[in-house]
């Protein structure tokens, strides 16, 4: 009886000092990684769902598929719930059989099986994104999405064409009015030269009448004083004031 106390101290002093223990120290900040991820999850499928899918698919397969966290969580919780029973020694007959027999290799087996969901966590991590959206996508979607881009092309084609159509109606009457313009423009310089024209007669015209004024009272003047020397005519006599 005392013999197996003590082995039994032992063994529990041996799984606290034992690689196991740190094991188990690193599968609980395994544990935190993970539920920061769960965490972080919602986002990316939040950037998955705007980015790559608008339909929803994403949703419906990030709804339907399991989390990694969760399973990494529950796997966690179960090797926890084993590690303590293992380091109480409470459990069944054949682990306390393997724990005192075995170990070693039990021991090396739980830090394999702990490593296993870091690896798939890591195996995970380096899958792409496009994988999972190419995996949700269906073809129908890309088949509307190109369907798509083809009626906006063609709207874009036709609506060029309209616009194509009214510069070149717009041009068209730009260049009639441009016309009617020079026209109307030209026809007021042909007015203006006549009327230069008749403005430059006009002038001389009244140059002449002018001169012909101005030979009709020179004769004027040189037959009224040929007539007052004859006698004809009396010069009027000039008042002390100086007025005729």
């Amino acid at each position: 009886m005392l013999c197996e106390q003590l082995c039994t101290k032992h063994h529990e002093a041996y799984l606290l000092t034992s690689p196991w223990w740190r094991v188990r120290v690193s599968t609980e900040m395994y544990e935190g990684i993970d539920n920061l991820k769960s965490l972080l999850r919602p986002c990316r499928e939040d950037f998955l769902r705007r980015s790559f899918c608008g339909t929803g698919c994403v949703a419906s397969y990030c709804s339907t598929r399991p989390s990694t966290s969760t399973i990494n969580w529950e796997r966690g919780s179960q090797e926890s719930q084993d590690g303590d029973s293992r380091a109480t020694g409470r459990g069944n007959s054949s682990d306390v059989r393997s724990r005192r027999g075995g170990s070693t290799a039990a021991l090396l087996d739980s830090a394999g099986h702990r490593e296993s969901p870091l690896m798939e966590v890591e195996e995970e991590e380096r899958r792409s994104p496009h994988d999972h959206v190419d995996r949700c996508v269906p073809e129908s979607f890309f088949d509307r999405v190109t369907q798509g881009l083809r009626d906006d092309l063609e709207h874009e084609r036709n609506r060029r064409l309209q616009m194509v159509d009214t510069a070149s109606k717009h041009r068209a009457e730009f260049a009639f009015a441009q016309l009617e313009n020079e026209r109307s423009l030209t026809s007021l310089r042909d007015e203006l030269r006549v009327a230069r024209g008749i403005v430059d007669r006009s002038r001389a015209e009244i140059t002449a009448l002018q001169t012909l004024v101005d030979a009709h009272h020179r004769e004027h003047k040189a037959l009224c004083e040929m007539l007052e020397r004859k006698g004809v005519l009396h010069r009027k006599k000039q008042r002390t004031d100086g007025t005729a």
